[in-house]
């Protein structure tokens, strides 16, 4: 049986913003001390959710009044909201973020505004601080398989309370949930056995025995990758366990298709950026450094208190 791997997915943001394009050779310079733009937001509504629309408006609006943007130097500010319905989800889907671009005086793709005396920056190293509502693509969650097995993701730290997981190899993500129930739950051992005792072949027999030999209660105990030679199911022993998990198919509420039931908010970054407190304090001006003061100033329990 195969475990299914988070998608590999490409950075994304909205079709009406500046493109993220190749790494120019600028990129790997400071950016200028200069005013820069804050530009209205953007906004591509496909699915008529006013509520929802409302209220990702104010998140936006909230964002931007942080101490980090409320007069910002050496990047332009850029907000995009898109509302589109989610039929597989039977939800309404948004994303809404800002794009923060850095701001080189003399690239040719540099704009001064000479009404305001403030700068757009150019696109080939924008950073974005993106949320996403209602939407698996970041979790690597495939809604066509309902039943697929993953890798439960590991818990790497919080911000403000909240947990954040790393998915595959993008960077971290805050993730926001329902109180009321679980996104994925960790499957048992019976569980387990009887998927793999409906393969064919040596491991699909190995399973079948395994599962009529099972002593009383042992198959309630949670399943685990097997990391000895000859286990068809881990123990979950130790710091380094990679327990199994299914997603909940019935998370999302199909009689509220407008409301926020889940919230993903994640920091992008080239890969030649390792975003620290020590990178932050040496280059203070980055797009990076930028977009995580503005995470770490705004309060973040607004949002969680929209997760319905």
């Amino acid at each position: 049986m195969r475990i299914q791997e988070p998608k590999k997915t490409v950075l994304q943001f909205w079709a009406m913003l500046v493109c993220v394009a190749t790494l120019f050779p600028a990129a790997a310079q400071e950016p200028d001390d200069l005013p820069g733009i804050t530009f209205p937001t953007s906004q591509v509504i496909r699915k008529k959710a006013p509520e929802l629309q409302r209220k990702l408006m104010g998140v936006l609006d909230g964002l931007q009044r942080v101490p980090q943007l409320t007069d910002p130097h050496a990047v332009s500010v850029h907000s995009g909201l898109s509302i589109t319905p989610s039929p597989e989800l039977r939800v309404t889907k948004a994303e809404a973020g800002l794009h923060l671009l850095p701001i080189h005086k003399n690239h040719k793709e540099t704009y001064f505004d000479k009404k305001t005396g403030r700068y757009q920056g150019f696109s080939g190293d924008g950073i974005p601080l993106e949320i996403k509502v209602n939407d698996l693509e970041r979790l690597g969650l495939n809604p066509s398989v309902p039943d697929a097995l993953f890798y439960e993701p590991e818990q790497v730290g919080t911000h403000q309370g909240l947990p954040v997981y790393q998915f595959g190899r993008a960077t971290p993500i805050v993730l926001i949930t329902a109180k009321d129930r679980q996104l994925w739950r960790r499957i048992t051992v019976t569980e387990y056995l009887t998927r793999m005792s409906r393969e064919r072949g040596p491991d699909g027999e190995a399973a079948k025995r395994q599962l009529g030999q099972l002593a009383a209660g042992a198959g309630d105990r949670p399943a685990c990758v097997p990391t000895r030679r000859g286990e068809i199911v881990g123990t979950c022993e130790g710091t380094q366990a990679m327990y199994l998990v299914a997603w909940n198919p019935g998370y999302f509420d199909a009689k509220r298709p407008d409301a926020i039931q889940l919230v993903t908010v994640r920091i992008g970054a080239p890969s030649h950026k390792r975003p620290s407190e020590t990178y932050f304090q040496q280059h203070p001006l980055d797009a990076v450094t930028q977009a995580y003061k503005v995470r770490e100033q705004y309060d973040w329990s607004q949002v969680a208190k929209l997760v319905e």
